[in-house]
């Protein structure tokens, strides 16, 4: 018998995606971006708290080495002169920043400050486009010896070698939103960058402030910190103050 060669074959015909596995694959895709997404921003945030802590690290290394060259002083985070007016602050120590840290064409006391380059910037101050964002003191803050407001006409707000008796738990400079950080603008931080004039810290890497040592070493603090700080000598604790300060 010949096969009926005109017979059409059977056909099973495909249908397309149900409104629920459209639905269940969209699901999906954004569940992967919401990984992707996240797991970004986690290494980003990492690297911005890696560099930032480098930076940090230099600064102090810095502030070593300027200390052995100038008979164990450290830079001053700012000075007054017979007047009684303010000159020499940190950032803008030409001797400091050009020598030792690298900064280029830093400009001294008495003008306005120099840009510099973001490498030597915390980036999340940078990126942030806010006031002053491309100066060190948008980044960065030093604590100082004495008090700003009250020191008189000849004042020399660093330390010598000597003097310290806790360098490990003495903070030299800190994350801040000013070149000056004081021991009134250690919990005022509101995540707003830019407020070049407010002498606080900022808490600015995971609501950490990240903070450099006297004797060189890089760590974070919260604010909760700050508050078991005020417990243990307020501000004479030894976090704020290297001659007298306790734990």
């Amino acid at each position: 018998m010949k096969p009926n060669l005109n017979k059409t074959p059977s056909t099973t015909s495909m249908s397309g995606f149900t409104l629920v596995e459209l639905m269940v694959t969209i699901v999906i895709v954004i569940v992967l971006a919401a990984f992707v997404f996240i797991g970004t921003s986690r290494m980003r945030a990492s690297a911005d708290r890696a560099i930032s802590a480098d930076n940090l690290r230099k600064l102090q290394l810095a502030n070593g080495l300027y200390a052995s060259d100038n008979n164990g002083r450290f830079v001053a985070c700012f000075t007054r002169n017979e007047e009684g007016k303010t000159g020499g602050l940190w950032d803008r120590n030409s001797d400091f920043l050009d020598l030792y840290v690298g900064v280029n064409q830093p400009t001294d006391g008495n003008r306005q400050e120099s840009r510099v380059s973001p490498k030597h910037l915390d980036p999340i101050a940078y990126k942030a486009k806010a006031s002053g964002y491309d100066t060190l003191k948008a980044s960065y803050g030093m604590i100082s010896k004495d008090d700003y407001t009250s020191s008189g006409p000849g004042a020399n707000s660093s330390y010598r070698m000597t003097e310290l008796t806790s360098p490990s738990q003495t903070a030299a400079f800190v994350t801040a939103v000013n070149w000056l950080v004081q021991y009134s603008g250690r919990s005022n931080w509101k995540g707003v960058e830019g407020k070049v004039n407010a002498p606080m810290m900022a808490y600015r890497h995971g609501n950490k402030a990240q903070v450099a040592y006297y004797d060189g070493h890089v760590g974070e603090i919260t604010k909760e910190d700050m508050a078991r700080f005020d417990k243990r000598g307020g501000k004479k604790n030894s976090f704020w103050t290297g001659t007298n300060g306790r734990r």
